[in-house]
């Protein structure tokens, strides 16, 4: 009998652990210090909590850098000017640690239509 709820008070032990480090990583998944949303097509906009600086910086596939800036609060960030390719930004802290990395495809499409002329 004891055995059987010493495996009981260690299953429960466990799961409540379990539990914990789950809502530990979606509370910093929500308290994260930067957003990174699409508006339009060709354009990023960066969001960072009031009073933090971060990094951000845009690389092309073969890891160049293109674009390095400190932002306090919010940039628009446009691709417009881009060729096609895959491109990477990384947004990182003041203490140059990476925060969090979006990867991105610029791919041109050409579209025909066939227009019934009367």
């Amino acid at each position: 009998m004891r055995n059987s709820i010493n495996k009981k008070s260690i299953a429960a032990f466990m799961f409540v652990a379990i539990m914990s480090v789950s809502a530990a990583a979606n509370a910093s998944e929500l308290i994260s210090p930067v957003n990174i949303e699409q508006v339009g097509k060709m354009k990023f906009l960066v969001r960072s909590e009031p009073k933090s600086s971060l990094i951000v910086i845009i690389y092309d596939q073969e890891n160049n850098i293109l674009f390095n800036e400190v932002i306090s609060t919010q940039k628009l960030f446009s691709f417009s000017d881009l060729s096609d390719g895959k491109y990477r930004m990384d947004i990182l802290n003041s203490r140059k640690k990476l925060i969090q990395s979006k990867s991105f495809n610029i791919q041109t499409e050409v579209k025909r239509d066939l227009v019934a002329i009367q």
